[in-house]
């Protein structure tokens, strides 16, 4: 049987019909999309002072000017991506309380996203030190709570605490006020029962989680969750599980990077820095293990998560001229250079879209098969420099393989075969785009 784009395409777009259908992940896509302006800032933010407080350090520039400068980008950063949880707890809500509002009348979408905010902070611990118990207590929120680390929470929490407020603005769990009330009166008061009713609930969910011995629901979701999926190990086989598991933690609009790296880095790191070091003193490959971190975060990870880069061209070379895919690729362009991805992850988006799953699990699985066997059998060097991460993608290998060519010319191969793999799940995202916003039309136009 021939395999062609039509082929595949039905099973894709019918997945992406059910997905659309559904309030829930309309929600969860709706709300991941509205964060897309602060990744953007946040991510060229982060971009600038990388590379500004590199080449301070590198030229030994001790200059206030442009001290000030990176900390105004850095100020920036903390206040978008930095805070990225908030920001999908209020998107979030909002996005879920506008999908219920026309089942759930008497639901107002203001006070519902307000309140999944206060119930967010209801589940935080308000103790800097909250991790040791005998440490002494600083008031306070741990700002690891709302970047990246807290989002799934944030997630939950959002739109929970807006489905448990619309179910009980519907029933006689409110205080009722006179039709002669003016409207935010109304509001206000019909609301108070519920609201008071999602931060109890939000609130002894944390004691019962607390007195289980979780200091948080984030510590609770990673114990439970995400460490028993991993079972860790420094081959091919470890590598590929660690890869699979933050591709689908992705997919689901959570930071697989930061949640599974912080599990497997202390088994993974000390690897790669032994290579560093071996490396330092004989400068020489012989004995130098492959080192699992590198071919996950480096070669299987090409532009970011899911190895991006391969899709970033590929937006570039087969999407039409002023269509939203175009347009996204050229935002995220110099971003992906640096390995920042947001912008296409959030804004294409990748995030809960069936049609671009496949290839967002089976790249960055491809790439660092090649590149595990192609080191393994000499064809390449190991990566033996430890280097910022900050750096562009082909220098990068270039520097981590300590300035020879093998990592470079390997990168660019698996850039073109990364783009060529994703070119036809963007042609048919693009078809699937375009039958919407034509649906849309017409029902506009009825």
């Amino acid at each position: 049987m021939k395999l062609s784009i039509d082929t595949i395409q039905e099973p894709l777009l019918k997945a992406s019909a059910w997905v659309q259908g559904n309030s829930v992940l309309q929600a969860i896509k709706n709300a991941f999309i509205r964060t897309i302006p602060f990744t953007i800032v946040g991510s060229f933010s982060n971009v600038i002072k990388m590379q500004l407080d590199a080449f301070m350090k590198g030229q030994h520039i001790n200059n206030i000017w442009l001290t000030n400068i990176s900390n105004l980008f850095g100020y920036i950063n903390m206040a978008t991506l930095g805070m990225i949880g908030i920001i999908v707890v209020i998107s979030s809500a909002y996005a879920y309380a506008n999908e219920l509002k026309n089942k759930y009348k008497d639901m107002n979408p203001f006070l519902a996203t307000i309140l999944a905010v206060a119930a967010y902070f209801v589940m935080v611990p308000n103790n800097v030190n909250y991790l040791n118990p005998k440490a002494k207590v600083v008031e306070g929120f741990a700002t690891s709570f709302f970047n990246y680390e807290g989002m799934f929470t944030a997630l939950i929490v959002g739109m929970l605490a807006v489905f448990i407020y619309a179910k009980m603005s519907r029933s006689k769990f409110k205080i009722k006020m006179p039709d002669s009330v003016p409207q935010n009166i109304f509001d206000s008061f019909a609301a108070l029962l519920p609201i008071t009713a999602v931060l109890l609930i939000f609130g002894t969910a944390r004691i019962v989680i607390q007195s289980v011995g979780y200091a948080s629901l984030v510590q609770m979701i990673s114990q439970v969750l995400i460490k028993p999926l991993l079972t860790v190990g420094t081959g091919l086989p470890a590598i590929l599980i660690v890869i699979l598991t933050e591709q689908i933690l992705w997919f689901l609009g959570l930071h697989g990077f930061n949640i599974v790296w912080g599990v497997v880095s202390a088994f993974w790191l000390p690897i790669f820095l032994q290579d560093v070091a071996k490396y330092a003193h004989t400068q020489s490959f012989s004995g130098i293990s492959i080192a699992p971190n590198t071919m996950t975060n480096v070669y299987a990870m090409i532009g970011g998560s899911g190895a991006t880069f391969g899709l970033l061209l590929a937006m570039l070379i087969f999407t039409h001229k002023g269509e939203k895919e175009r347009e996204i690729a050229k935002l995220g362009f110099i971003p992906g250079c640096f390995g920042i991805n947001e912008p296409i992850i959030f804004g294409l988006p990748i995030v809960l879209n069936p049609i671009m799953l496949l290839p967002w699990i089976l790249v960055p699985l491809l790439n660092a098969i090649i590149a595990y066997v192609v080191t393994s059998i000499g064809w390449v060097v190991p990566l033996v420099v430890l280097n910022s991460g900050s750096e562009p993608i082909f220098f990068s290998t270039w520097l981590t393989g300590a300035f020879h060519l093998s990592p470079v010319i390997l990168t660019a191969v698996l850039v073109v075969m990364d783009t060529l793999l994703y070119a036809p799940f963007v042609i048919i995202n693009q078809r699937s785009e375009r039958a919407q916003a034509a649906k849309e039309a017409a029902g506009a136009a009825a």
